[in-house]
């Protein structure tokens, strides 16, 4: 093995520390849940070791002497690992960056500005952002189109289907193993329960996405009552000063798939807050038409700006 080789498992094998390092440093300051959710902590525990295990490896082999007398097993004498230096940097460049940027960087919190590409779910999961007129009408003239072709030669239209996709790539039933996830009824069922028995709902972290999904499928039941949430706030380029979102995003996995969950509220509390700042609101719960769902609205009655929590992010347990 030439110099060549030992340095380059030197390289790797620093990079692998680096990644140790970095998501140990995540670990060890709370930060790691703002990337993932505390379910996949196993696998970042596991990975941190291997990483770190594989490291030190690579680091031994490149120092090690023995090393010289291993070669490949081609039987022809030659360097394995020889290219060009410049794409030698840029390939390792691409594993070092993160861990730079990892240390060198604070934290981002997912905030507003994602709401306006994704949407927001209220509770049960309506989705509160309606097309604009442009994409209506593109929509429907395609619908439109599709109908009048499948209602002139249905036939012909399948085939152009099955022929555009793939006979394969139309799945008609689930694959080997697949099993559809039921709704815990019994934990929502004793839940709900337990909330239409309080005067004050409190919306715990832990609780909140069963709380709001109840409450969204059941309005009508917990009109009256009073709700305290924390969220930030958020609105819609069709509210008035007075409306607000308070909103929240939920992990299942990891930031990538987040989704983000809010509660329509109003007052005159709200008027001068911005997006992105936190609050703490208790109100009454009543209902309101939105998008021609009916929806709970919050009418505040108490507010206070606080602190981003030190977990912003929520997830649904059971």
């Amino acid at each position: 093995m030439n110099r060549d080789q030992h340095f380059h498992l030197y390289i790797r094998g620093i990079i692998l520390i680096g990644f140790t390092m970095l998501m140990f440093k995540l670990i060890l300051t709370g930060d790691i849940i703002n990337f993932i959710a505390p379910r996949m902590m196993p696998f970042i525990y596991f990975a941190t070791i291997t990483f770190f295990v594989l490291g030190v490896i690579q680091i031994w082999r490149s120092g090690s002497k023995k090393e010289d007398e291993v070669h490949c097993g081609c039987g022809i004498d030659h360097d394995h690992v020889k290219g060009s230096p410049i794409r030698s940097v840029l390939l390792y460049s691409v594993f070092i960056i993160p861990i730079v940027t990892g240390f060198t960087f604070a934290d981002n919190v997912l905030d507003s500005s994602v709401i306006e590409t994704r949407g927001i779910k209220y509770g049960s999961g309506l989705y509160t952002k309606p097309p604009s007129p442009e994409e209506a009408a593109a929509l429907k003239e395609r619908d439109l189109s599709r109908a009048e072709a499948y209602l002139e030669n249905p036939d012909e239209y399948m085939n152009d289907l099955e022929a555009a996709y793939g006979e394969e790539e139309i799945p008609l039933e689930h694959p080997e193993g697949f099993e559809v996830q039921e709704v815990p009824q019994e934990y929502y069922d004793e839940l709900k329960e337990e909330l239409l028995k309080q005067d004050t709902i409190i919306v715990s972290e832990d609780k909140y996405i069963p709380i709001m999904n109840i409450i969204d499928s059941n309005v009508d039941q917990f009109v009256g009552k009073e709700l305290e949430i924390v969220g930030f706030v958020y609105r819609e380029l069709d509210f008035t000063k007075d409306q607000i979102v308070i909103a929240r995003f939920g992990l299942s996995c990891c930031v990538a798939d987040a989704s983000i969950y809010g509660t329509l509220s109003t007052g005159d509390l709200v008027k001068e807050l911005e997006n992105d700042q936190w609050i703490r609101a208790k109100g009454t719960i009543t209902t309101t038409e939105y998008n021609d769902w009916i929806l709970p609205y919050l009418q505040i009655s108490e507010l206070e700006i606080i602190e981003q929590p030190k977990e912003p992010y929520i997830y649904e347990y059971y």
